[in-house]
């Protein structure tokens, strides 16, 4: 009687692996996709963030016939007691926000202890879903007026205040080695000024370069950490290669905390590798956001113009014509692609 023989339809150990290969393969081709894929989601929501804000910013300027000031705290003479504050915390209630901002008491600075649940308050409008996820503080000086006479400041250790953090900031201006190096029909009077948010209120009819040539608002995410061209730069970092006075000796850019005074900052560039200790720079967007338009997305930031609208704008686009862009009555011609 003949022998009944059993054939098996199994994987040999090669044809396994070369399945298992080729699946490799096809994961390691659909991974960049998928990550492109949520990158522009992303980008996309935080396009939408700066709408909103410019949505809430035009609703105060409805109210109140003005856009608020970047900033509010002590100054020289009359305002010599006065709150520290952000113009963050005036657009609350118009980003349905309104129990963050009736919890909020401005009748003391915003690091003050009566505001420490408003101000960990993590707000979404605020923060870029491309940036990355970090403890908020602020490394501050403070500045405070003993009289309302008083011409010199009395500045305070530097101090860590905690608080939700902000990835957008205003733009007051740009900054004077930067003015004195543009083409003389571009130089402003009042370079630190020039901006729509700066230290005094703006009327839209101040405006006069037009409302969709003007910047409002732009990215600068990952503060307090200082990122140069997407690398964090650690603390005690030799030689230092970031802007600030002598006695800053730690990588802390200001203005992170959303409700932080230490709102705004001058345009000024960066060199390409990120430095901003040496000023001006010929790098416009993503090589530093140390006070300076930073973004964690790929080939440059968003950008909200006074007129509502959110702008991709190009790493590549020259220093020159952002500073063009910043300022809401320079006359100059700002074309961006």
């Amino acid at each position: 009687m003949p022998r009944k023989t059993f054939r098996s339809y199994g994987f040999t150990l090669v044809e396994l692996l070369v399945v298992i290969a080729i699946i490799g393969i096809l994961v390691g081709l659909l991974l960049p996709a998928v990550q492109a894929a949520r990158e522009a989601a992303r980008r996309m929501q935080c396009s939408n963030n700066l709408k909103q804000i410019g949505l809430a910013l035009h609703n105060y300027e409805s109210a109140f016939r003005v856009w608020p000031s970047q900033s509010s705290g002590p100054t020289q003479g009359r305002n010599f007691n006065a709150r520290r504050g952000s113009w963050f915390t005036a657009i609350l209630p118009y980003l349905e926000q309104d129990g963050v901002f009736k919890s909020f008491d401005d009748k003391a600075h915003w690091h003050s202890p009566e505001n420490v649940v408003s101000v960990s308050a993590k707000v979404p409008s605020f923060q870029c879903p491309s940036a990355i996820e970090r403890k908020g503080f602020e490394w501050a000086v403070l500045v405070d007026y003993s009289s309302a006479t008083s011409t010199s400041a009395i500045l305070s250790p530097r101090s860590f205040f905690d608080g939700a953090v902000t990835d957008y900031s205003n733009v007051g201006g740009i900054g004077t080695q930067l003015n004195a190096i543009l083409p003389a029909s571009q130089q402003l009077a009042d370079p630190l000024n020039s901006g729509i948010l700066k230290g005094s209120s703006v009327r839209l009819s101040e405006v006069t370069d037009g409302l969709s040539n003007t910047l409002m608002a732009v990215e600068c995410a990952g503060r307090p950490n200082l990122y140069q061209r997407n690398r964090l730069v650690p603390d005690g970092t030799t030689p230092k290669t970031w802007s600030g006075t002598a006695s800053v000796t730690r990588p802390f850019p200001t203005g992170g905390v959303w409700a932080s005074h230490l709102k705004g900052f001058l345009v000024d560039g960066a060199q390409p590798d990120g430095n901003t200790l040496i000023r001006p720079g010929v790098c416009s967007i993503n090589c530093s956001n140390d006070n300076e338009v930073y973004a964690f997305h790929t080939g440059g930031a968003n950008v909200l113009k006074a007129d509502g609208s959110v702008q991709f704008v190009s790493a590549s686009l020259p220093i020159e014509q952002l500073a063009a862009w910043v300022s809401r009555n320079g006359g100059e011609i700002a074309t961006v692609e």
